[in-house]
């Protein structure tokens, strides 16, 4: 779309649809495996849902500062810009999934899966294709927002309050019952939000209005004078830091006893299994491998597209070393109910056999199991922690 399209006055939530194309609509079917008539009808479904999470969200001038935030620094520009890949099922999908997860968890927290639910009762497709569909509707929700807010120049308040202008709209065209399981009330009006103070605002200034007398000589300027000591050294504390992402794109050739050369990171699970297996003097069974770039849809256990390699490397590993016996343990946070994580956490580790047994991996060589959220290695009451507690770990039970 134009930019002068957004610079018109008209519905965001017919600006978003106006995306969902034949073709858009064809490869989303694709990508889910579901029909197109049901396909569409639950992303008409997952827009508005998404846009009732975003008007809760408004509803408090933290919230509004927090989608500011998220739109200006969320990435989400590229689901707009290039509208086919979203749903093509390449990298673009795989990342834009992610993105689209972590998004609904700001925006339905704990009830995520019960939208999901709702959803895909209203569309008539699976759970995990709604799931899916839901965490790609985000993203494309959050690109024409960013769209709209770049060319009206809106600022916090201005977004918040376009939103939630027309939350009558939005709540019509959401699935039925969902209202009331996010529990929305009536419109309210963000008043502006506040700009943070920056280093270039006086501190001196900033304190007079507080009642506190105006600072001269040395004691005015040495606050700003630390601040810049402190902005110095953590500038080269990040600089002698290497991304995760730099780490992750070293690779190493393994080559697999019958030839097999295998392209792995350094340090990943498939890198570090290898080694382990290929060294008759590492005797120190059970061996535990933690799964790095594994990731699921959320709430299901259907992986995501760019998790596919790191089990399909999983098996060329495990045939090169056919006395090799693990177990898989499926790990959840604790958002949701204890039976439904363990059942989960199971799941995941059965579809990763499943698709190992696919490839000839015998299924005798491979046992399963769930704990759920019992078995914690971080603290559930952050995100990061949650992420890390959300796990699939490889156990190495016999050489």
């Amino acid at each position: 779309m134009a930019v002068s399209q957004f610079l018109r006055p008209g519905s965001l939530l017919d600006a978003v649809k106006g995306y969902l194309t034949p073709d858009v609509v064809r490869s989303a079917s694709s990508l889910v495996g579901e029909s197109e008539s049901s396909t569409r009808q639950t992303l008409n479904g997952a827009i508005p849902s998404v846009l009732s999470g975003l008007t809760n969200m408004v509803s408090t001038r933290d919230g509004a500062g927090t989608l500011a935030g998220l739109v200006r620094d969320g990435g989400y520009g590229s689901a707009v810009d290039n509208i086919s890949s979203l749903f093509s099922g390449g990298s673009a999908t795989s990342g834009m999934l992610n993105s689209g997860s972590q998004l609904l968890g700001k925006l339905f927290g704990n009830k995520g899966s019960s939208v999901s639910d709702l959803l895909a009762r209203s569309g008539g497709v699976s759970s995990s294709s709604a799931t899916s569909l839901l965490s790609l509707a985000g993203p494309l929700v959050m690109g024409v927002l960013g769209k709209r807010a770049a060319a009206q120049g809106l600022d916090a308040s201005g977004l918040a309050n376009s939103l939630l202008s027309e939350k009558g709209e939005i709540a019509a065209a959401a699935p039925s019952g969902l209202g009331q399981l996010l529990g929305t009330g009536g419109p309210s009006v963000v008043t502006r939000v506040k700009e943070p103070v920056t280093e270039a605002t006086s501190y001196a200034t900033t304190r007079r209005d507080y009642g506190e007398p105006r600072r001269t000589g040395l004691g005015r300027w040495l606050p700003l004078l630390l601040i810049a000591l402190g902005a110095l050294a953590l500038l080269s504390f990040l600089r002698g830091r290497t991304p995760r992402a730099n780490i992750d794109n070293v690779l190493s050739n393994i080559t697999l006893p019958g030839g097999v050369n295998l392209s792995v990171p350094e340090g990943s699970i498939n890198y570090n299994l290898a080694r382990f297996l290929g060294d008759a003097s590492a005797t120190d069974v059970p061996k535990t491998f933690a799964f790095d770039h594994l990731n699921f849809v959320s709430g299901s256990t259907q992986l995501t597209p760019d998790s596919v390699k790191t089990v399909n490397d999983l098996a060329q590993v495990l045939k090169a070393y056919p006395n090799a016996q693990v177990q898989l343990v499926g790990h959840t946070d604790n958002t949701g109910s204890p039976a439904a994580n363990q059942t989960l956490s199971q799941g995941r580790a059965d579809a990763i056999k499943g698709i190992l047994a696919n490839q000839g991996i015998s299924a005798d060589r491979i046992s399963t199991n769930g704990y759920g959220q019992d078995r914690p290695i971080a603290s559930n009451d952050t995100e990061d922690g949650r992420a890390r507690n959300r796990r699939i770990e490889l156990v190495v039970t016999g050489k």
